[in-house]
């Protein structure tokens, strides 16, 4: 495992989110809605921010001035993304790669989801279809040791 970033954000209650690629329509608004509750707690925030709902909802948390984990199905970037710059300049961000392969795959993603859901204390799913990968993760973890919800 690879880190760049504030560590110390390890160290605080971390909440884990997902977002299928192909989600249903409320999906976006559920997600952001949840995004600006969770700004304003003292909660940290950690996916994988790839699907197009995890990084609308990066987008909300890092204006909201919140910390973020961003685990990556690859290894760490060479050079910070533009759009999270600043805030890793200010150690609101934390990079957790947990492969050294240049690229994301299928694999490496569900090695981060897995991985991202055994840091936390507490995982939210946006909806999601039944077809959708995050299907098999949700149902494996509901009922164990950690709690697990989809956004209303």
């Amino acid at each position: 495992m690879d880190l760049s970033g504030n560590k110390e954000l390890l160290d605080r209650p971390l909440v884990a989110f997902f977002a299928s690629r192909t989600a249903p329509s409320e999906a976006l608004d559920l997600a952001i809605r949840w995004a600006h509750d969770i700004a304003h707690t003292d909660k940290i925030v950690i996916s994988g921010f790839h699907s197009p709902i995890e990084r609308a909802v990066l987008d909300v948390l890092l204006a909201c001035g919140s910390s973020v984990v961003v685990t990556l199905g690859r290894s760490l970037y060479r050079k910070i993304p533009a759009h999270i710059q600043e805030a890793y300049n200010e150690g609101r961000v934390l990079f957790l790669s947990l492969r050294d392969n240049a690229r994301a795959s299928l694999s490496n993603s569900q090695l981060r989801n897995w991985a991202t859901a055994d840091f936390a204390t507490e995982i939210v799913f946006a909806p999601f279809d039944s077809s959708s990968q995050l299907s098999t993760l949700y149902f494996t973890l509901c009922g164990g040791t950690i709690p697990a919800t989809i956004l209303k």
